[in-house]
C-alpha cells in the first residue's frame, strides 16, 4: 500500500483513539476508496460507526470483514454484537454460533451469545453461554453481572447472589453488581415473609410457651383480603415455576439433541471424550430440575398446610 494510505490509516486509528470517531470515519472512508478489500480498514470503520450507534452501517463493514476473513472467528463476534444491539436476536445467535465453530475458545462470542439467548427468551441456554464465557475468563466481570441478572430473573435468587458476590470480590466498587445484589438479596428476605402463612396471623412460639391452642383466628375483612393475596401470589409463583421446569427441559433437551448429533459424526474415542466432558453439566441440568421440582412441592406444601388450618 502506498505510503499516504499507510499514514491515512494511523491518522485515521489515532482520532478514533482521541474519541473523535466522526473525523475517523471520513478518513477510513479515504482509504477504502484507494483500497476496497482492507480488511482492518472495514474493521475499524465499523467499530467506529458502531460507536456512534449507526448500526446498519456497522453491519456493512463487518459483513464485508466476514467476507475478505471468512475464517476470522472475531468478524462474527462483532457482527453478532451489532445485532445483539439492534434486538435482532435470533440472527445474533447465528452469527455467534458460526464465530464458536470457528474459535471455541472465543469468550467474546460466548458472552454475546449469552446475550441473544436472554433476548430471546431462553434463559437455560443463555446460562450455560455465560457460564462458558466466565471458564474461559474467570475474571470477566459483566459475564457474571449477566449471569447474575439471568438468574434473578428466573427467580434463582440463591445463584444471582452468588455471581454478584463473586463479581464483587474481583471489584468491590463494580456498581452494577451492587445493585444486582441489593435487588435479590431485598427478593430472597421478602420471599421468606411470604413463604409462612400463618406468620401475619399469629406468633406461634409464644403461643406454643404458653401452651395456648394454636388453631387460626376468626379472619376479619382485612385478614381475608390478606388470605387472598397469599394465595395468589403462591398461584403466581408455581406458575413461573412450572415455565421454568418447562423451558428448562425443551432447552436442555434441545442442547443435548444437538450434541448426540455431533456425536454420530465422532470416532468412538471422540464421543467418549465427549460424554466425559458433558457429565458435570448433565448432572448439573438434573439438579436444576430437581430444585425446581423441589420447590414446587415447598409451595404445594404450603397450600396443604393452609387449608388444614382453615379447617381447626
Amino acid at each position: 500500500m502506498p505510503t499516504d494510505l499507510e499514514s491515512l490509516c494511523s491518522a485515521g486509528r489515532q482520532l478514533f483513539r482521541q474519541g473523535k470517531h466522526a473525523e475517523s470515519i471520513q478518513i477510513f472512508q479515504q482509504v477504502l476508496e484507494a483500497d476496497p478489500d482492507r480488511a482492518d480498514v472495514h474493521d475499524a470503520l465499523a467499530t467506529a460507526y458502531f460507536i456512534v450507534k449507526q448500526y446498519d452501517k456497522a453491519i456493512e463493514h463487518f459483513t464485508r470483514v466476514t467476507q475478505l476473513r471468512p475464517k476470522d472467528a472475531k468478524a462474527y463476534v462483532n457482527l453478532g454484537a451489532v445485532y445483539n444491539r439492534k434486538e435482532d436476536f435470533s440472527k445474533a445467535s447465528d452469527l455467534l454460533k458460526k464465530a464458536i465453530s470457528r474459535d471455541g475458545k472465543s469468550v467474546e462470542a460466548y458472552y454475546n451469545l449469552g446475550i441473544a439467548y436472554r433476548g430471546l427468551k431462553q434463559p437455560a441456554m443463555a446460562i450455560n453461554s455465560y457460564k462458558e464465557a466466565i471458564k474461559l475468563n474467570p475474571r470477566m466481570l459483566d459475564a457474571m453481572q449477566n449471569l447474575g441478572n439471568t438468574y434473578l430473573e428466573m427467580n434463582n435468587l440463591k445463584g444471582a447472589i452468588e455471581q454478584y458476590k463473586k463479581a464483587l470480590e474481583i471489584n468491590p466498587d463494580f456498581e452494577r453488581a451492587q445493585r444486582g445484589l441489593a435487588r435479590a438479596e431485598e427478593a430472597q428476605n421478602q420471599a421468606k415473609v411470604s413463604h409462612n402463612p400463618f406468620g401475619r396471623l399469629v406468633e406461634l412460639n409464644p403461643v406454643k410457651q404458653a401452651k395456648a391452642d394454636v388453631r387460626l383466628k376468626r379472619m376479619e375483612p382485612e385478614e381475608r383480603i390478606a388470605d387472598r393475596q397469599f394465595i395468589r401470589r403462591t398461584m403466581i409463583e408455581s406458575q413461573g415455576i412450572c415455565q421454568q421446569m418447562f423451558e428448562h427441559l425443551r432447552d436442555t433437551l434441545e442442547e443435548d439433541l444437538t450434541q448426540l448429533n455431533r456425536g454420530v459424526q465422532m470416532s468412538q474415542k471422540e464421543v467418549h471424550k465427549s460424554l466425559f466432558a458433558s457429565k458435570d453439566k448433565f448432572q448439573a441440568s438434573c439438579q436444576k430440575f430437581q430444585d425446581l421440582r423441589n420447590e414446587m412441592q415447598r409451595l404445594t406444601k404450603n397450600l396443604h398446610a393452609y387449608e388444614a388450618g382453615l379447617k381447626d
